[in-house]
């Protein structure tokens, strides 16, 4: 089996999936810091990846992991690189539980 990344496209689906399983306050959280989902650079052992940032709030923002299938959180750099490499596989409304 051949593994490619996610496109934008891909995970826009995945988000538009994943809302149907949120309550409320996840929905309105998710509205309130989600962003249009763009490629960013992420450090995975060793080797310059990327990932999908779909959401921000201040310096933190939420992307989608697609080696692991899963949103993770974490903090960004100055240029806008993911600063940690998760390797949860939340599905959105458990990732936007952790960030709210």
């Amino acid at each position: 089996m051949h593994w490619e990344t996610s496109t934008i496209d891909e995970v826009k689906q995945i988000i538009r999936r994943d809302l149907t399983k949120c309550t409320a306050s996840q929905i309105e959280a998710f509205h309130r810091f989600a962003i249009e989902p763009y490629s960013a650079k992420l450090l995975r052992y060793g080797n310059v990846e990327t990932a999908i940032i779909i959401a921000r709030k201040g310096d933190d923002a939420m992307y989608w992991e697609d080696v692991e299938e899963g949103f993770n959180i974490s903090g960004l750099s100055s240029d806008g690189m993911i600063l940690e490499h998760g390797c949860n596989q939340d599905e959105l409304h458990t990732a936007l539980q952790r960030w709210l």
